[in-house]
């Protein structure tokens, strides 16, 4: 098989498009690979930072250490959140139940079908009914909540009822905007995504999604965007690398191109 086999010949011709020569297209798609993994390793850790901050956030202005589990409304969530809740709650359940062992599974069936399982019951209805047995904990269902979930908070929709409530406080400059944070969210969020698809992230998309990680690894918990944040630290080697593949990718573009 040719290198262009391996690759596609579909997927080669975004590259394709801005070399002369095959051999340098494989080559931008390889620096492309590599400055996607260096992207994904930075946005994971943003991510994650971004849900438990905005948790711990909301726990303390709410007074609700399980605002995610069910019976709790503390906080008010527009009818999308309410449902990604639901389904975090399914995942996190799923979770819980696929670390059994077939014979704890079907020890399930004496509390999930208390009076007999009947007869006509599919595999899809009894797995159902195991799994609604599971309590999970915040912990958990935090786990399995998307970033789109965390991103949505910074909205909008909800700037009145949580912004400027309690969300400031995950960034706290002043001169901050709580839509110069939700725009940055969702460049990483699209950028995210298209790393996920094996997508490229080159020219002006790469410039956007390379200035709202600057933007949002220099806001969060930060009073200013000069301040050594816990966040910063935490992040250095990722954002080194990061920097490293970009400037690597850069280069190889204006080689290549």
């Amino acid at each position: 098989m040719d290198t262009v086999d391996f690759i596609s010949p579909e997927r080669l011709k975004t590259f394709e498009k801005q070399t002369d020569r095959q051999e340098k297209a494989v080559a931008l798609h390889n620096h492309t690979l590599q400055l996607g993994s260096s992207l994904m390793s930075m946005i994971a850790l943003l991510e994650l930072s971004l849900r438990n901050s905005t948790n711990q956030r909301l726990i303390e202005s709410f007074s609700d250490t399980e605002w995610l589990l069910p019976g709790h409304a503390s906080i008010p969530l527009k009818a999308f959140e309410k449902n990604a809740i639901s389904s975090a709650i399914a995942h996190a359940r799923k979770a819980a139940y696929a670390k059994l062992s077939y014979k704890e599974k079907a020890y399930l069936d004496a509390f999930a079908f208390p009076s007999g399982k009947p007869a006509d019951t599919t595999h899809k209805v009894e797995v159902r009914k195991r799994q609604s047995l599971f309590v999970v904990s915040q912990g958990q269902v935090i786990s399995q909540t998307t970033f789109s979930f965390w991103k949505r908070l910074y909205s909008a929709e909800y700037d009145a009822t949580l912004w400027k409530t309690c969300l400031k406080r995950v960034f706290p400059d002043k001169k901050l905007k709580r839509s110069d944070v939700s725009v940055a969210l969702e460049t990483i969020y699209a950028t995210r995504n298209r790393v996920a698809h094996h997508e490229p992230v080159y020219g002006a998309r790469l410039e956007e999604a390379m200035n709202a990680l600057e933007m949002v690894r220099n806001s969060l918990g930060a009073s200013s965007a000069t301040v050594d944040t816990s966040f910063k630290k935490f992040s250095r080697i990722q954002y080194l690398r990061l920097r490293m593949d970009y400037e690597s990718f850069v280069e190889a573009w204006q080689t290549l191109t």
